[in-house]
């Protein structure tokens, strides 16, 4: 099984990530990796949209085999002033996806209603893309709201340590949630045992 969510390389090859615009020639060449081109929403602030816009058209062009991000919502309480910068940012990184038949790898902190409504809202016009939310951690409730949008999901250590990791986890249908290691590839193994016996269970 491949990683669905990193920002390192390492041997079990998966989605590499990028958080800023400088990480993009890195991620691309990456050996064994599939390149993801985005900028994460904590950096929404010092970006440009229209620019970012142009590059992840050359980008997705250039590498068909490519995903889109790291991009999303992060409304936690040191990045909730940039909250319009980051939709206007996410919403570039969407059309992109959407464009180019690619998956866009999402972040969501404390925002999970508001980027329920964008995807609604795209869904509604038919310009949503297949996306994934990384470190899903969020209730079975709104899973069911995103898993009908066609989203799916990746955990990693983190999110399989918490104590209703069960509750969360178990009743998300097989082929629909994913191991991530975001930050940390050195726990891949670890994340692995810990997934499969959360599938196990469920």
């Amino acid at each position: 099984m491949k990683d669905y969510h990193t920002h390192h390389p390492h041997s079990a090859g998966g989605f590499l990530n990028a958080v800023t615009r400088e990480d993009w020639d890195r991620v691309a060449a990456a050996e064994g990796m599939q390149p993801c081109f985005g900028v994460h929403p904590w950096h929404a602030r010092t970006a440009d949209p229209a620019q970012i816009a142009f590059d992840l058209d050359e980008y997705l062009t250039r590498y068909p085999q490519a995903g889109v991000g790291e991009t999303g919502l992060d409304f936690s309480v040191a990045h909730r002033d940039d909250a319009e910068a980051q939709r206007t940012l996410l919403q570039v990184h969407l059309g992109a996806a959407f464009r180019h038949d690619r998956m866009a790898h999402l972040h969501c902190v404390r925002a999970h209603e508001e980027l329920l409504r964008l995807l609604r809202e795209r869904n509604r016009c038919g310009t949503l893309p297949r996306f994934l939310i990384h470190a899903w951690n969020g209730p079975h409730e709104l899973a069911r709201e995103f898993l009908a949008l066609g989203g799916i999901f990746s955990v990693g250590k983190r999110e399989l340590s918490h104590p209703r990791a069960a509750e969360r986890y178990a009743r998300i249908p097989v082929g629909k949630i994913f191991p991530e290691t975001d930050d940390h590839p050195e726990d891949w193994k670890t994340v692995l045992a810990m997934f499969a016996v959360l599938r196990f269970q469920a």
